[in-house]
């Protein structure tokens, strides 16, 4: 595990443990690009009311002064294809009920929670968070290798923060497909034995060889990071089909995928096929680099 996991390893658990049942993970760029406070947050106790048998669609919950900044992030997404269809798979679904919430609380990120599943296991509905900033900040490249290949460290050019914002929204969109396919069961239990290993390695010293934590890892299948990181790349690859999109007529096309493709290698090189065989193998040569 390289330094940046370990770090991210920290962080998520010191956060899972601030606020368990809720998995959370901030993650902070501190290159040329503004900082980000990037939230991905799985699961958790709803502070919401909980969802009618009525109440299906999209519910959109955005503060009078912020309409008009959401309005653009979401014309952006809008704009492509991919995004039309994930958007309008929730809008006209009368089986679920998907909020979007733009909070004056949350500055540059995102994130996924208020999962509530039916008696047969079947996911119903679930809140996308957006932060009023969203159009702002870069995740890292560690665990965001699509999202953070955005930034413009060279000043070469410059890309609009709608796209940014839109990028994000729908990788948050990407969590929810992901968790509508799991099993409710597992990922449910998953979150629950997370919330017990990170509150355990908090106390013991960061001590991964713990009997404890190796007997928790090997019930879940792997470590917490692992499983959540897992998570956050598959997310990504929805970014990834939209950004390909979007931006294959702009000038900085191939600065930005030439980016995808290096932190790929980088930080997600395990994940190369997940990305080649949802986005297409293109994606990462879109240029012939």
């Amino acid at each position: 595990m390289n330094l940046f996991r370990i770090l991210g390893f920290c962080l998520l658990a010191l956060l899972t443990f601030a606020s368990s049942p809720t998995v959370q993970a901030h993650f902070h760029h501190t290159g040329s690009a503004p900082i980000l406070d990037y939230h991905s947050e799985f699961t958790g106790d709803s502070d919401v009311e909980k969802r009618k048998s009525s109440d299906t669609g999209i519910r959109e919950v955005v503060p009078r002064d912020l309409r008009q900044r959401y309005a653009k992030w979401k014309e952006e997404l809008l704009s492509t294809e991919f995004g039309r269809t994930q958007w309008d798979h929730y809008a006209n679904n009368k089986q679920f009920l998907l909020r979007i919430v733009v909070s004056e609380n949350r500055k540059y990120g995102a994130g996924t929670d208020d999962f509530e599943w039916n008696k047969d296991g079947e996911l119903v509905a679930a809140t996308i968070t957006l932060g009023k900033n969203l159009d702002k900040g870069y995740p890292d490249p560690v665990y965001y290798p699509v999202m953070n290949s955005l930034a413009t460290y060279d000043n070469f050019y410059e890309i609009s923060g709608d796209i940014l914002a839109s990028a994000k929204l729908i990788h948050e969109i990407g969590h929810v497909n992901f968790t509508a396919q799991a099993n409710s069961k597992v990922f449910q239990q998953q979150n629950k034995l997370m919330a017990s290993y990170n509150s355990i390695f908090l106390k013991n010293g960061y001590d991964t060889s713990d009997p404890r934590l190796v007997e928790l890892a090997n019930e879940l299948g792997g470590k917490p990071i692992e499983i959540w990181e897992a998570r956050e790349y598959k997310s990504e690859v929805s970014s990834l089909r939209y950004l390909m999109e979007r931006i294959n007529r702009e000038p900085y096309y191939c600065s930005v995928f030439t980016r995808v493709k290096r932190n790929i290698a980088n930080y997600a090189s395990n994940y190369k096929e997940s990305f080649e065989l949802t986005a297409g193998e293109s994606a990462l040569n879109p240029c012939g680099n």
